[in-house]
């Protein structure tokens, strides 16, 4: 179990609050637009993101953690084994790397916490899909599955919204475009 370190009365957990866009450490390869924390000393926070396979790279925590001064440690872990983790130990991680579809089972629980767009400076860059529920083309996506648009943002009481707010679910860092191919 990961355990919280704290310095200066400073806990990995009050650090990912202040830091806001941590989430994007997950392939950003940037805290996108986090702010500094001047004044204190967190040299001693240990920061956990919990991901699958393809998202929880050692060389990316050691970068992360060369560029911001304190520790980011990853673990691998299936999404079900993430979904779990989440729902039933949530003080036992600090980022979690969620699927949209796991992110619309696991959000009603009230474990995660929302993410103020305003704080990530590059949303506007964020694929079409994710932030506005388009394809590359602006044409609407396809109905079929968890659509990424539906899962990616909420309300002031914390629900899914019908649309774009200032508040989201996680960042999206990871997709697969596949062109449509006319056979």
């Amino acid at each position: 179990m990961h355990k919280s370190k704290k310095s200066a009365g400073i806990t990995r957990r009050s650090a990912l609050k202040q830091l806001g866009a941590s989430a994007g450490l997950a392939g950003a390869g940037s805290v996108l637009g986090a702010p500094m924390i001047w004044a204190q000393d967190i040299k001693d926070v240990t920061l956990l993101h919990l991901g699958p396979s393809y998202s929880a790279f050692p060389d990316m925590a050691a970068k992360a953690t060369a560029d911001l001064g304190f520790k980011v440690e990853v673990q691998n872990a299936w999404t079900d084994g993430i979904m779990a983790r989440v729902v039933n130990q949530p003080d036992t991680l600090d980022i979690a790397d969620l699927e949209f579809w796991a992110t619309q089972r696991v959000w009603r629980r009230g474990n995660l916490q929302n993410l103020d767009i305003s704080r990530i400076s590059n949303w506007d860059k964020i694929v079409p899909m994710f932030r506005d529920g388009k394809n590359f083309d602006g044409s609407q996506m396809s109905t079929q599955g968890t659509l990424p648009y539906e899962v990616q943002y909420v309300d002031g009481d914390g629900s899914f919204a019908g649309g774009a707010t200032d508040q989201a679910t996680i960042i999206p860092t990871i997709y697969t475009h596949i062109p449509q191919v006319n056979l």
